[in-house]
């Protein structure tokens, strides 16, 4: 089966709003950071800009496992 391509906008909307959060917060840009990103985004296994949590790991950087 053919892996399908990511949405450049989506992943563009993705590490905006990654790259606002991380002002707010007062963070900085690490593979810590993404993980806890991701995983605020995605609670209960719904999707954030329609990525799930390891996808938006891959994208933004951040360190993926399951917990």
């Amino acid at each position: 089966m053919p892996r399908l391509k990511l949405d450049p906008i989506r992943s563009r909307n993705l590490t905006n709003d990654y790259a606002k959060w991380l002002l707010q917060e007062k963070r900085e840009r690490t593979p810590a950071s993404g993980k806890l990103f991701a995983k605020r985004n995605t609670i209960g296994g719904r999707c954030f800009h329609g990525f799930t949590e390891a996808q938006i790991c891959t994208i933004i950087g951040g360190d993926y496992y399951d917990e």
